[in-house]
């Protein structure tokens, strides 16, 4: 029998370490992509072979991922310590063997969607839910004011995780005295989460991605919470076309 690859959906995070192609992967709580642990959670296998700090390029769905042992079609698996899959024990169910194979063989695996939101359930039950935002080439001095990025769902907590700045060409101008400043704040101006840009701190470059630093609100965001984003840029500060991507671990509200 073939099978092949059929994403249901990819995305990108930045890698926490480095990751060989065709494993399971998992977000820290910096929101990098890491490794999958031995019967932990997953949010996709790895496309391809990031080192430490590059683009992690993640797909969820039909998804082909190196065996870890002898894996039956029709099993359900888990991941190894090394983001392998192997026929489930003790561990969380990510998927279901379509193929069967030995050990280093590749092997497709139907991921599961698991927990009580559509995303990736955490060993607790909760849910992990990537959020994206692109936004578009601002031109010197051009600011973004805030706009709504999530809202809180009804019967659901948030914590933000993980938040990334990921460029899409190079910026220009930006200094100690032209700032480039993201901000993740409520509606009511509560700061979430944040980076400034300097001399210090460099806009990355081209496909390459900086975290924000989360705040204490970050956690415990309730229904109706409005996530918002700004940019605030000095008077030379020309940045490219960028992504804010949000790591969002979401529980049922008690």
């Amino acid at each position: 029998m073939n099978a092949f690859e059929i994403p249901s959906l990819r995305f990108s995070l930045v890698a926490g370490e480095d990751i060989a192609q065709r494993r399971f992967v998992s977000v820290n709580s910096s929101g990098e992509g890491v490794l999958a642990s031995a019967g932990g959670n997953a949010i996709g296998a790895s496309m391809n072979q990031p080192e430490d700090g590059q683009i992690l390029e993640i797909a969820d769905g039909i998804v082909m991922v190196e065996a870890g042992g002898s894996v039956a079609a029709g099993a359900a698996v888990q991941s190894d310590a090394d983001g392998k899959a192997v026929t489930q024990s003790s561990g969380i169910a990510l998927g279901v063997a379509i193929t069967g194979g030995s050990s280093s063989n590749i092997i497709a695996v139907k991921m599961l969607c698991i927990g009580s939101v559509d995303g990736a359930a955490g060993s607790d039950g909760d849910s992990i839910l990537l959020v994206s935002y692109s936004g578009a080439d601002l031109e010197a001095g051009a600011d973004l004011s805030a706009t709504p990025l999530y809202t809180v769902p009804a019967g659901y907590t948030v914590d933000i995780i993980g938040a990334s700045v990921i460029s899409g060409g190079v910026a220009a101008g930006v200094d100690d005295s032209n700032t480039s400043v993201f901000a993740l704040a409520l509606t009511d101006t509560t700061a979430l989460a944040g980076v400034t840009f300097d001399a210090t701190t460099a806009f990355p470059a081209s496909g390459a991605a900086q975290a924000m630093s989360l705040e204490s609100a970050a956690a415990g965001l309730v229904a109706g919470n409005v996530i918002n984003l700004a940019v605030t840029n000095g008077a030379t500060a020309n940045l490219p076309a960028f992504t804010v991507q949000l790591n969002l671990k979401i529980s049922a509200a008690a």
